[in-house]
């Protein structure tokens, strides 16, 4: 009777334990109570997303539209772009001044003595020069000259006072070589195709720019997540192993079980330690290329929406081809190579122009002139040469243009397949993450219940669902940046982010 009471009173101890671990196992913050990434969700972001609550006043808590302003205001290479522009916007002013008259005034005074007589000898000249679009050079002078003469001869006082002037007009008008409107207005089409490149590169160091504060930012917002889900995973691991403790003490599994436990915590100790650096270098990532601060405490606060994007391809090249740096620059060097070949053709041309000279002095001599002059170097091969790489240039342009033309169908047609197919590893990876909770929640549920379950098995299906959380949470943001790359190539990223620039100041 003895033995059997006491057999009785093992079995209520044992009985007793395992109803103490059944209260413990519904206490535990288990991954089944996190809403499945595929479930509906009102907010429309992936359920591994969690908003961040504010613990730290001290945090800046930055948005994405909020990188967008920092960057376009902080940024050294932006500065330097707006710099860059001041320059070039006076290259254009200078081109644009060539058929406006100069005015060169000369004023000059100077006295001599010789012997008892002293001179001063004063002189005003002005003129007014000036190029037309036909190519004629115009200039019209005055010059105005007076003498002072002061002197004593011992017999009588010296004092004469002398003043002329003359008037003088040229004209030279080439009627060959230099001749004619589009050649003289060249130059200035030249410098205008050079400022829209300059407003191409602004714009694309504007986006370019834009869209790497963007990868950053979602790298920072990737960091903090994969943060959290170790962190998660960790804390779990570390309730598991009290359990799995109370089961050995309650004789209810074997004391070898915990090593594997152990084991488990030492791994993801480490893993959460390499994810906690990589969050301190994506920060700093950050603040580097926002050019802020670099002691100043940040935070991703963005929770990103993921939908599916329907793509185009003949709508997305039409906007290519209005928007696209490369494109847009192929076609100004297709003009500007045009141009030059038209200067080559022009500069081996005869030198054959009028002239036309007229003076009118003070001592009422008048002197009108015109005639032909015509000029031309025999034996430069140099004239032929520029022909022909003139030539040769436009045909390489030509070229580029057609290639950039087909390349752009190609690489849309990639960028599109790209990011459908980005999507569909997304879905595929909020399945996995589903059905990973799922199965640890069935294995957890099957221990709760006294099932044969090894706790090696719970601590790979707890590592599965890490995995599953991370790869989704890749996932998300590789679909993500895939969108702002296809904005990049577009060359819409400014209208994207309403970034309205004025090409003349900054504002």
């Amino acid at each position: 009777m003895k033995n059997s009471e006491l057999f009785l009173l093992i079995n209520k101890i044992n009985l007793i334990a395992v109803a103490i671990l059944l209260v413990l196992y519904q206490n535990l913050p288990a991954y089944s109570q996190t809403n499945s990434s595929t479930e509906k969700n009102q907010n429309n972001y992936p359920a591994i997303f969690k908003i961040t609550p504010e613990s730290d006043n001290n945090i800046k808590r930055l948005m994405l539209k909020d990188v967008v302003v920092l960057v376009l205001a902080n940024n050294t290479e932006i500065k330097n772009a707006y710099l860059d522009r001041t320059v070039q916007k006076g290259e254009l002013a200078v081109a644009e001044d060539k058929f406006n008259p100069d005015f060169t005034p000369t004023l000059s005074l100077s006295t001599n003595k010789l012997g008892n007589t002293t001179n001063i000898n004063g002189n005003l000249d002005a003129k007014v020069s000036m190029k037309i679009p036909t190519g004629a050079e115009i200039s019209f002078g005055w010059v105005g000259n007076t003498r002072t003469n002061n002197g004593n001869n011992n017999i009588s006082n010296i004092n004469n006072n002398n003043f002329d002037q003359n008037l003088q007009l040229s004209f030279r008008q080439p009627l060959l070589r230099g001749a004619g409107i589009t050649v003289n207005k060249a130059s200035i089409e030249l410098a205008r195709i050079s400022e829209q490149n300059n407003i191409i590169n602004l714009k694309r160091t504007l986006a370019d720019t834009i869209t790497t504060s963007i990868t950053v930012y979602r790298q920072l917002l990737e960091a903090q997540e994969r943060v959290k889900i170790e962190e998660l995973s960790f804390k779990n691991a570390q309730e598991s192993l009290e359990v799995t403790k109370a089961l050995i003490a309650a004789g209810r599994i074997a004391p070898v079980e915990i090593v594997q436990e152990e084991a488990n915590i030492a791994n993801l100790r480490v893993s959460l330690l390499a994810a906690q650096n990589n969050l301190e270098s994506s920060k700093l990532a950050l603040l580097s290329i926002l050019d802020i601060d670099k002691n100043t405490k940040i935070e991703a606060a963005e929770i990103p929406t993921v939908e599916r994007v329907q793509l185009d391809l003949e709508n997305l090249k039409q906007t290519a081809i209005k928007n696209q740096p490369l494109y847009l620059q192929s076609l100004l060097d297709l003009e500007t190579n045009k141009i030059g070949l038209m200067l080559a053709k022009n500069e081996k041309r005869w030198d054959l122009s009028l002239n036309v000279d007229l003076s009118d002095g003070s001592n009422q001599s008048n002197d009108a002139r015109a005639g032909l002059a015509i000029t031309r170097t025999i034996g430069d091969l140099s004239l032929q040469q520029g022909v022909e790489a003139a030539r040769i240039n436009l045909e390489k342009s030509e070229n580029s243009f057609q290639d950039t033309n087909q390349n752009l169908d190609i690489q849309l047609q990639d960028k599109i397949r790209n990011i459908n197919l980005s999507f569909s590893q997304l879905e595929l990876a909020r399945q996995a993450t589903q059905l990973s909770k799922r199965l640890l929640d069935i294995e957890q549920q099957k221990q709760k219940l006294g099932g044969n379950i090894r706790i090696i098995d719970i601590v790979k299906f707890r590592n599965d669902l890490v995995q599953a959380q991370n790869a989704e949470l890749s996932a998300t943001i590789q679909y993500l940046n895939a969108l702002t790359e296809l904005d990049q190539f577009l060359g819409t990223t400014l209208q994207t982010w309403q970034v309205n620039i004025d090409v003349n100041n900054r504002e």
